[in-house]
């Protein structure tokens, strides 16, 4: 957005630059017709008749003559004066224009004139205000949507037949929840439930991804839509995103804790794969969302966190398979019976551990699902996105 709004006021700068001076040529011809066509007229007519004088009787009209000099001089200072005047009115609306160029939509001008340049000024000071309402309109717009979503939408347009992409897909939910909110009153949740959405929507987008829909505590997001990008590093941007959060949310749990709220426990899923990535909904109310077995399966996975007592995060062996190599370098994998084999915390053993869970059955899926489970309460980094 902010791009955006750079390069519109370099355009807006540029043409005022480029056409100030037939802003000058166009409001002065408008505005001072009536001084330099009528003075020029009865100075002619001055002219005309101290010329008939002279061929009639042969004699220069002295007073004619004067009079012609001193109306000359009046017109003359008259016309500078009210030029000036013209000109300083212009350049208060140049200026104005651009401060706007610069991103001033709140600044008006104080000219209550009838004349053409008076009419200039009504017109620009409606402008500026039409202007001020769509630059909070696109702020409010921000605030619902990825800056990314919404310059697809505007250069794309609204087509809810989506885009088939294959991003990484995350899927994060309260474990819990519903106990929690028959402890709590309503206000607290709400509170509460603020700063959680604040705390994921935080590290979702600078991961990279896009938050694809709120419902309760449950939050889905994703990578790779609705620009493309390789499967590599949609899966790397997802879970490194997967394992941020869970330091992220342990902080916030922390901090609830200390208010009385018992400690905050997600269960997180991570799957890859080819989903529809558009507007979902209506013409007059949507969501950009994705839509795919994808999503449906790291649905799955993280519920599957509810039944394993120990693992807050499950992905799909997919998303290992497409990791960036240098993240897998950094990867150890178990098997359920090698799990208590892992090394030590030292500066050469790696920094994400992985358990094998093999083959699982997951609702929703005709066929057994290879699954890999990060174990609860194993140390990262506070910054995961560091290892890429």
């Amino acid at each position: 957005m902010q791009q955006n709004a750079l390069l519109g006021q370099v355009a807006i700068t540029n043409l005022v630059s480029q056409h100030k001076k037939q802003l000058f040529k166009i409001a002065i011809g408008s505005g001072l017709k009536f001084w330099l066509i009528g003075p020029s007229f009865i100075i002619t007519l001055f002219f005309f008749a101290m010329v008939a004088v002279y061929l009639f009787t042969g004699e220069v009209q002295v007073e004619l003559l004067v009079a012609s000099v001193m109306l000359f001089i009046a017109i003359a200072l008259t016309t500078v004066l009210i030029t000036r005047r013209v000109i300083e009115r212009i350049e208060t609306i140049i200026q104005a224009a651009e401060k706007v160029a610069r991103g001033d939509f709140t600044i008006q001008i104080d000219d209550s004139h009838g004349d053409e340049i008076g009419r200039l000024v009504r017109a620009f000071n409606q402008m500026v205000k039409d202007l001020d309402s769509i630059h909070n309109s696109r702020d409010l717009l921000s605030r619902t949507m990825s800056p990314s979503v919404r310059q697809s939408l505007i250069e794309r347009g609204l087509d809810f037949r989506g885009i088939t992409q294959v991003v990484g897909v995350l899927f994060i939910d309260i474990k819990g929840f519903t106990r929690i909110t028959e402890k709590h009153n309503t206000e607290r949740l709400v509170f509460f439930l603020n700063d959680y959405y604040t705390t994921i929507a935080k590290q979702v987008h600078s991961g990279g991804g896009i938050i694809g829909k709120y419902a309760g505590d449950s939050i889905l997001a994703f990578f790779g839509a609705p620009t493309p990008q390789s499967a590599e590093q949609s899966a790397t941007q997802a879970l490194l995103t997967a394992l941020a959060l869970r330091d992220a949310i342990a902080e916030l749990s922390d901090r609830w804790t200390f208010l009385g709220m018992p400690p905050v426990r997600v269960g997180i899923g991570v799957s890859i794969g080819p989903v529809v990535a558009g507007p979902v909904g209506s013409v007059e109310q949507f969501e950009y969302t994705v839509i795919g077995d994808s999503v449906n399966l790291a649905a799955r996975l993280q519920d599957l966190t509810r039944n394993v007592e120990g693992y807050g995060m499950m992905i799909s062996a997919d998303v290992y398979d497409v990791l960036a190599e240098r993240l897998k370098s950094q990867i150890e994998i178990k098997t359920l019976d090698e799990r208590e084999s892992f090394k030590d915390n030292s500066l050469n053993s790696p920094l994400i551990r992985f358990v094998d869970f093999g083959d699982v059955l997951v609702k929703g899926k005709k066929g057994p699902v290879h699954v890999y489970a990060i174990p609860s309460g194993e140390h990262e980094p506070q910054d995961p996105m560091m290892w890429f």
